[in-house]
């Protein structure tokens, strides 16, 4: 009793994956049970439950507002022996959810739960045996999921007349189907639904679907569809209200609308269009007359092979609003407006992304007419489209360079074969407002121009090599320029090679698969050009031999990450001084590098010199050198000029991760008798260095040392001077791998420390005995 009266607050009740459970209230409580307050049920995975609430019960449920139930294969009713007569229960009803559920029958589902007033979103997906649906009038979203024939053919709209005094009696409407308050429809895996308005199905009768404020229809995987509406009610039919549309995975559909509906579609704002295989344009006969779609802000359209064109000629002037525009994988399509070229005017002025994927029957984006109407666009991305030569089409941009596309800040090239360099496409790279440039398998597009306020570069796949060339720069509209004003890429044999630009503004540096790249940097370039660059990653470029030049290694004071990996044959990470000067006695520093990381380069054998330990890398806090197979040193320096009396001490202060990984001709991490210290380093992995020297041992302050002294072989890992003074009460998992002159890990007195040890890995230490 004490539980059936605490019950009465109870506000939200779920269950879930309680494949045994048969009730929710044992029958003894049911005249002492009240749900008065309970708001939400979401009931899910119980296969024994046959129904939520007896008839006693479902008489308290009067602030219900959510019902969810889903995937109970044995429920048949929600309430137990429903009579007509309760009609006024569940008043509150708002949301109902009934998903997966092959038994549940009609009986009390229709005449309480779905004709409620209060009712606004009703949720129906494979309920096979809920047949012969009566809506209330009032509802405002309506989803419904694989519906047979004869749930389809039998829906029907019901209002209940609230003068009535004791609300049983009603005014049902068999045809039309009228939902005034309707906002929203989503049809889907229907496969049996031939038209939408009508409702239409496969060998059944036609029910009349009437939604005039109707602002959301989305319709998924419906196969059989051939029309959402049937040509017979064209006339009668309005969309004067809708805002989105989604079609999705249709194989039969050829167009979306006739030409007398989509003059309603003016609110329309979002326009998706997915895997319609078979539709071959978006309004049917489109050429006969004008349609606004003066709201539409958001399109779409991806997958759908038989489109020639995207936009007709009827709406083209309309598209004032336009802000994201997204083309995948319509191979067909030949032009985004259909017959551009005739045009004279049309107006882009809201556009602000575009990316174009796999369309490769496409030779331009926009006409020349769309040009000047291009002032807000931010973002372009075209990839995969092997026909596309020019971006904007014309014989002469007229465009100004500087007032073409003022906001263009990001520019992603990819995989263009057919896309030309210069002139036309200028307008594009040239933008001052660029920032971001991606450029990956574009082999026409050198030589090209770039506006030196670029912040990002990655370039990919690019092959032209070096050649005599006549690049000019452009001019500014306004006044005479100077090559201060662009960076020109003129082949990707040797990268920057012109003195006159500054790249200041450049703070992300990428380049992979170069496989012409011999040079980043060479010519005279001033130093202060790259100064503000933070991260660079050089990948699979075969053929470069080094990456920095002395002089741009000396001024690179922001860079903050360095990552290199598969560069066949790199020798040098900073190339050596040839000509010594007085300018290059400034030692090389980086105070920001925080990050190396330095893979499967198989021709470097130093990765630094060791005056740059000497406080050049203040902030270095992880290092990962990993499969470089002819490393001898980490740090190189002249062994000759060190006093074997004398021991040079290098702190790295931040460093926290260490990897050196199979690097099979690592001898020593630095020159003998340098000794570096770590006293942050918390990871520390020596794997697959048979040969290395270099002893790493503990302190009583838990800083790592790392000393190269003239012996062979690591013999111990705790010298027997400092056996009194280590402890390693807090080390939980140790690794030891070809150490072969090891005879064994710890001394007893340091082995009583090991309390917290978890995992502990010896591999290939053929010397040791114990």
């Amino acid at each position: 009793m004490s539980v059936a009266n605490s019950l009465g607050q109870l506000h939200t009740l779920k269950i879930k994956s309680c494949w045994s459970l048969e009730g929710i209230i044992q029958d003894s409580q049911v005249p002492y049970i009240s749900l008065q307050s309970l708001r939400e049920i979401e009931v899910e995975e119980c296969d024994n439950l046959k129904y939520l609430f007896p008839m006693f019960v479902a008489n308290t449920l009067e602030q219900l507002h959510t019902l969810k139930i889903k995937s109970c294969s044995q429920l048949e009713d929600v309430i137990q022996d429903p009579q007509v007569t309760y009609i006024y229960l569940l008043q509150s009803l708002r949301e109902v959810s009934l998903i997966d559920l092959p038994q549940l029958k009609g009986r009390d589902v229709n005449s309480i739960i779905l004709t409620q007033l209060s009712l606004q979103k009703l949720e129906v997906h494979n309920c096979p045996q809920l047949t012969h649906l009566i809506i209330s009038t009032k509802i405002k979203e309506l989803v419904f999921g694989e519906m047979t024939n004869e749930q389809l053919s039998n829906l029907h709209s019901c209002k209940y007349e609230e003068s009535e005094q004791d609300q049983t009696t009603s005014q049902y409407h068999p045809l039309p189907n009228c939902f005034p308050n309707l906002i929203l429809i989503d049809i889907f895996e229907c496969k049996s639904l031939k038209s939408l308005f009508p409702i239409i199905v496969a060998q059944g009768s036609s029910k009349k679907l009437i939604a005039p404020n109707l602002q959301t229809l989305k319709i998924e995987r419906c196969f059989g569809m051939e029309e959402i509406i049937q040509d017979s009610q064209v006339s009668t039919i309005s969309f004067q209200s809708l805002r989105e549309l989604q079609v999705t995975k249709y194989n039969k559909l050829k167009f979306l609308f006739p030409m007398c509906v989509a003059n309603s579609l003016g609110k329309l704002q979002t326009l998706k269009i997915e895997r319609c295989f078979g539709m071959e344009e978006i309004i049917q006969d489109s050429q006969v007359s004008i349609i606004s779609f003066q709201c539409l802000m958001e399109v779409q359209v991806k997958e759908c092979n038989k489109l020639k064109f995207l936009f007709p000629m009827c709406v083209a002037n309309s598209l004032g609003k336009l802000q994201t525009l997204n083309i995948e994988r319509c191979f067909g399509m030949e032009e985004i407006i259909q017959n551009s070229q005739v045009l004279s005017t049309i107006s882009f002025q809201c556009l602000m992304e575009v990316q174009v994927t796999e369309c490769n029957n496409l030779k331009f984006l926009f006409p020349m007419c769309v040009a000047n109407s291009l002032g807000k666009l931010q973002t372009l991305k075209i990839e995969s489209c092997s026909q596309l030569q020019e971006i904007i089409q014309g014989s002469e941009v007229l465009t100004s360079m500087v007032q073409g596309l003022p906001r263009l800040s990001i520019v992603e090239l990819t995989k263009l074969p057919q896309l030309k360099g210069r002139d036309r496409n200028d307008i594009v790279l040239t933008s001052p407002s660029l920032h971001m440039l991606k450029v990956r398998d574009c082999p026409q597009l050198t030589p090209f121009i770039v506006s030196t306020n670029i912040q990002a570069l990655e370039f990919s796949e690019m092959t032209e090599k070096k050649q005599i060339s006549n690049v000019t720069v452009p001019e500014r509209r306004g006044g005479t320029s100077t090559s201060t004003q662009y960076l020109t890429i003129s082949n990707f044999e040797e990268l920057f090679e012109y003195s006159g630009y500054n790249l200041s503004t450049l703070t992300i540096l990428h380049l992979s698969k170069l496989t012409e790249l011999r040079v980043i940097w060479s010519g005279l370039i001033q130093v202060e050009y790259f100064q503000n660059l933070i991260h660079l990653t050089v990948k699979d470029c075969r053929r470069l031999r080094y990456i920095f030049s002395s002089t741009i290694a000396r001024n690179l004071p922001h860079l903050g990450k360095l990552d290199i990996s598969n560069c066949e044959e790199l020798e040098q990470i900073i190339e050596k001084d040839q000509t010594p000067s007085q300018h290059h006695l400034q030692p090389i520093c980086f105070p920001i590098l925080s990050l190396i990381t330095i893979e499967m380069c198989e021709n470097l054998k130093c990765l630094f010199p060791i005056t740059l330990a000497h406080g050049g890398l203040p902030n270095l806090e992880q290092l990962d050198l990993i499969r470089l197979s002819k490393l001898e040193q980490v740090f190189e320096g002249d062994e000759l000029n060190v006093s074997k009396d004398e021991e040079k001490v290098i702190h790295l202060p931040e460093l926290t991760d260490l990897v050196l990984d199979n690097l099979p001709n690592l001898v020593s991490f630095s020159p003998v008798d340098y000794h570096f210290v770590f006293p942050s380093l918390t990871d520390l992995r020596v794997e697959g260095c048979p040969n290395v020297t270099t002893r790493f041992s503990f302190d009583s302050k838990e800083s790592v040392h790392a000393k190269t002294q003239r012996c062979f072989g690591m013999e111990e890992i705790i010298q027997d001077s400092q056996v009194s003074t280590i402890s390693f009460q807090c080390l939980r998992e140790l690794q030891v791998t070809e150490c072969n002159k090891l005879k064994f890990l710890f001394p007893m007195c340091v082995a009583n420390s090991l309390g917290k040890l978890q995992t502990l890995k010896i591999e290939r230490c053929f010397g040791m005995e114990k």
